[in-house]
């Protein structure tokens, strides 16, 4: 029974073989009308002879029915467009053609062998004739349904060979057996032809689904290349794609336009650094997710890298709110994270720019939103800030000053100026703090703030550095013994071993005493490499000087980097006095700090004192070491020498009430 079945499925048409079975049907398209075209011929010459002496029925009814049928379905056929067929369609048309073939095959044999009685010897071997020739003509025509193949050679070959050896004359036993041998060479070579096919049909449908899956693996490659993998945003590429696109197709367009904003978290560096990169990453994802939420599908949210974040916004109705948009990311930002290391606290400060009004190609859409955002973090963190025609002139300024510093000779316009820091319970200098002037020739007085940082972005600032050192140390040897000077490091002073070792060799050539210099640096300068940063302190400190940490309070203040720092001082930022005698938080904060220091046996000096009233409360808390206007501005060498030898007592002015003596 399992070898009957197995025979019998040869002969079924697989529904499963969906790219075979179209591929037949698409040959059968074309060849099915020529094979009724064959059989309509064949039939009509082999009627015309017997007509007169066969019956009517044979002659004229059976081949017109016959005839009307190959007509229509070689009409259906050749008005057949292939791509409306649908798979469940053409399995149907397959099996009918399967059917039909077997239902003619038997029509043609019953009708042929009925001739047979009204045909003499020549009428019979036409007849064998027409079925041979008739047979090998529909089998080439359906040879890639094999099915149909076998069965009409089956029907045909069997009957007529057993018919014809029947007959007594030699010349039909031959062709019998002449036709039992082609027809089975013919089947076997239709058969070979067929795998051939099915297999070139599976090797395309192969390849077509090799090519498909290529596809999906260069778009989800694409997808990929364009998408941030920690927080599933579009990562930069993506963004400068997006800008790229938009910028050019908003050309010749005036009155269309977007804006582009770079976000930067505040303090993601201190809880990347404090607990790791994990809790930094679930960090990043949280802020993304935040973000996302504020921001909704019209704007374009993209991490271009690191805790920095990329904005494109260009629907009118958020054109119009850009600033309130920055203020609630900035608020989103504000509010506490939960993460895998308990709740945190960060910020953030957002730069925007407009596009075509205030700049006018990607690349400059960027610089100017990376612009905004620097702006904002030094003047007001955490706020949102849109470029301006304030900053580009600013910018203007900053290319003019950059050239200007590319051609200065530093060694003559460079000066150094100094600023006292007084002992108040002892009513005495303790020492200067050495500030930065530069008087250039075409520019005249530049604010050190706009030069330094020139400096810093052009890479020039240690060659400042040491100039400004050597000339410091040089002016300072005039001083009494027991005074100290404080000089400033940057960031980059830090991370350049070659900076560390130039000032080293300036400190021990020099005839100032090296325990009398005291290196100031800020949090965040020696957060930008911690382990670099303290190094180079430890370097400097071998050679006898002293260390303090400025601006303390205002960046990223924590313990851990107090205890591992080798320090010696801290100085308490300006922003901290100026409501100390009106805030009794901030009071008590400056408190908190002067306690610290009395603890860790550190000095504690006080910046930015301006008023008695500010000095009258830094007293009452313990304070003893104070900078700032209300005792000199900075000064120039000579100032600071007249400013030593003066009295403070005989400057009302600068007098120190006597309770102060007590202390």
């Amino acid at each position: 029974m399992l070898g009957i079945q197995k025979i019998l499925d040869i002969f079924k048409v697989d529904e499963n073989e969906v790219e075979l079975n179209r591929e037949r049907f698409s040959a059968l398209v074309k060849q099915i009308p020529l094979m009724y075209g064959i059989l309509l011929v064949n039939m009509i010459t082999l009627v015309y002879p017997h007509v007169g002496s066969a019956p009517d029925y044979l002659t004229i009814y059976i081949p017109a029915v016959l005839s009307i049928i190959f007509i229509m379905r070689a009409v259906g056929y050749l008005r057949t467009t292939l791509t409306e067929v649908s798979d469940q369609e053409i399995v149907k048309k397959l099996s009918g053609t399967i059917r039909l073939s077997v239902v003619l095959s038997f029509v043609f044999i019953l009708w042929s062998f009925e001739l047979f009685y009204y045909s003499n010897d020549l009428m019979l071997v036409h007849i064998i004739f027409f079925l041979y020739i008739t047979l090998f003509a529909c089998v080439f025509c359906l040879l890639h349904i094999i099915q149909s193949a076998i069965y009409l050679t089956f029907i045909i070959i069997v009957p007529s060979f057993l018919y014809l050896m029947a007959q007594e004359h030699i010349v039909f036993k031959a062709m019998a057996i002449n036709s039992l041998l082609v027809s089975t060479g013919i089947i076997f070579l239709l058969t070979n032809h067929y795998k051939n096919f099915t297999g070139l049909v599976r090797q395309k449908s192969m390849l077509v689904e090799q090519r498909k899956k290529l596809n999906q693996f260069n778009v989800e490659n694409i997808r990929l290349a364009n998408m941030d993998m920690l927080t599933s945003l579009p990562n930069r590429r993506n963004f400068f794609a997006q800008l790229n696109a938009l910028t050019k197709s908003y050309e010749g367009h005036p009155n269309k336009r977007l804006v582009v904003g770079l976000l930067d978290l505040d303090g993601f560096k201190r809880i990347n650094d404090i607990f790791g990169h994990p809790t930094g990453d679930d960090l990043l994802i949280k802020t993304s997710e935040r973000l996302a939420s504020v921001l909704g599908e019209d704007i374009t949210l993209a991490r271009l890298g690191g805790d920095e974040f990329g904005i494109i916004i260009t629907k009118d109705k958020d054109l119009k709110n850009v600033m309130a948009i920055g203020e609630q990311l900035c608020e989103a930002m504000r509010a506490d994270f939960r993460l895998r290391d308990g709740t945190m606290q960060i910020a953030a400060t957002v730069g925007f720019v407009e596009f075509p009004t205030m700049a006018d190609n990607p690349q400059q859409l960027f610089e100017r939103a990376d612009y905004a955002l620097c702006y904002s973090k030094q003047h007001s963190k955490g706020k949102p800030v849109i470029f301006s025609t304030e900053h580009e002139t600013i910018i203007r300024e900053v290319a003019i000053i950059e050239q200007q510093l590319h051609e200065a000779d530093l060694d003559k316009e460079l000066s150094i100026v100094f600023q006292p820091i007084v002992d108040i319970q002892n009513q005495k200098v303790m020492g200067f703090e050495a500030l930065a002037r530069w008087n250039n020739p075409t520019l005249g007085n530049v604010r050190p703030d706009l030069f330094i940082r020139s400096a810093e972005q052009m890479g020039t600032i240690s060659k400042f550095t040491v100039i400004l050192l050597r000339k410091a140390l040089k002016l300072a040897c005039e001083w009494p013994t027991d005074l100290y000077m404080s000089f400033n490091l940057s960031t980059y002073d830090l991370a350049s071993p070659e900076t560390i070792l130039n000032l080293v060799s300036i400190i021990e050539k020099s005839d100032f005493p090296s325990k009398n210099i005291v290196f100031e640096v800020t949090e965040t300068a020696v957060m930008h490499d911690m382990e670099r940063a303290i190094e180079a302190l430890r370097l400097l400190k071998l050679q006898g000087a002293q260390v303090a940490l400025d601006d303390f309070g205002t960046g990223y203040s924590s313990l851990s980097y107090v205890q591992r720092m080798p320090l010696d001082r801290l100085k308490i930022d300006r922003s901290f006095i100026n409501e100390i005698d009106t805030d009794n938080d901030t009071k008590n904060i400056v408190r908190s700090i002067i306690d610290l220091c009395n603890n860790l046996n550190l000095y504690c000096i006080i910046e930015g004192v301006e008023t008695e009233s500010q000095l009258n409360v830094l007293a009452e808390i313990g304070g003893r070491y104070v900078q700032g206007y209300y005792f000199s501005r900075p000064m120039p060498p000579a100032d600071a020498m007249k400013f030593l030898t003066s009295s403070l007592n005989e400057n009302p002015k600068k007098a120190l009430p006597e309770k102060w003596s007590a202390l």
